[in-house]
């Protein structure tokens, strides 16, 4: 099977647009989605509607998509907070509804696990050399028949197995894995990527040849940042999106 791997979609729908015609021009079986579909971007109703439409689609919910959903966080920076109120009076009651159901984390088909942000603490971000270490021991502890985790969070593609971390993925590589190796990977975020590199990010893994392939995409930033400016959401989340940061 084909994989597509997506997370941290973030309203943005000019990147999640080109991220879908990319997978479906692939050839994917199923996407997984490891949340927050909404945020900092223009066009959550438009992105979160896509997702649902997407019959082989996995989602599971981000720390963005639940507080939309009520699960407030007061941790949450005060301009991300105005953008998902703003957020929240912009999508219709279905779309919260459906963020709502969406569960922190899920097993897929039995080779995958699922998670926003750790396997260790929900909204954690995996980043350093603990937190890295931290999860392989989780996963091979506590998943002991699974060999992969899916994540997302730190908008910074990632591969990451017991032997090191490939981090660096500012273009499409390719990498063979090995058979009974423990991996986690992050695809990167489709919307608001981090690692100083503006071209969307995300994956496709096969199964069959047990590579992943980390694709990065072109897409219509301006259009993208002309939207945020028009909502009267804050022009950093604009400015952010032509630097990757």
């Amino acid at each position: 099977m084909l994989y597509g791997l997506v997370a941290d979609v973030h309203a943005n729908l000019q990147a999640f647009e080109v991220a879908m015609k990319h997978l479906k021009a692939a050839g994917v079986d199923k996407i997984l989605n490891m949340g927050d579909l909404v945020g900092y971007g223009a066009n959550p109703a438009e992105c979160v509607t896509m997702a649902r439409e997407q019959v082989h689609m996995v989602t599971i919910a981000g720390n963005h998509d639940r507080q939309v959903a009520g699960d407030i966080d007061p941790r949450m920076r005060l301009t991300a907070t105005k953008a998902l109120e703003w957020t929240r009076d912009n999508l219709s009651p279905a779309n919260c509804r459906h963020l709502a159901g969406l569960s922190d984390g899920q097993i897929v088909d039995d080779r995958f696990v699922l998670v926003h942000g750790s396997l260790v603490e929900r909204d954690a971000y995996i980043l350093t050399a603990g937190e890295v270490k931290r999860n392989l021991e989780c996963l091979i502890r506590d998943f002991p028949k699974i060999k992969i985790c899916m994540f997302g969070h730190t908008h910074v593609p990632m591969l990451i197995s017991t032997r090191g971390v490939f981090a660096d993925l500012k273009a499409t590589r390719s990498f063979q894995l090995e058979p009974g190796e423990i991996y986690m990977i992050n695809p990167g975020s489709v919307g608001q990527p981090r690692d100083r590199c503006p071209l969307s990010s995300f994956a496709i893994f096969d199964t069959e040849n047990l590579t992943v392939t980390f694709i990065r995409k072109p897409y219509d930033i301006a259009g993208a940042q002309r939207a945020i400016v028009q909502a009267g959401l804050p022009e950093k989340f604009a400015r952010r999106l032509s630097a990757g940061v």
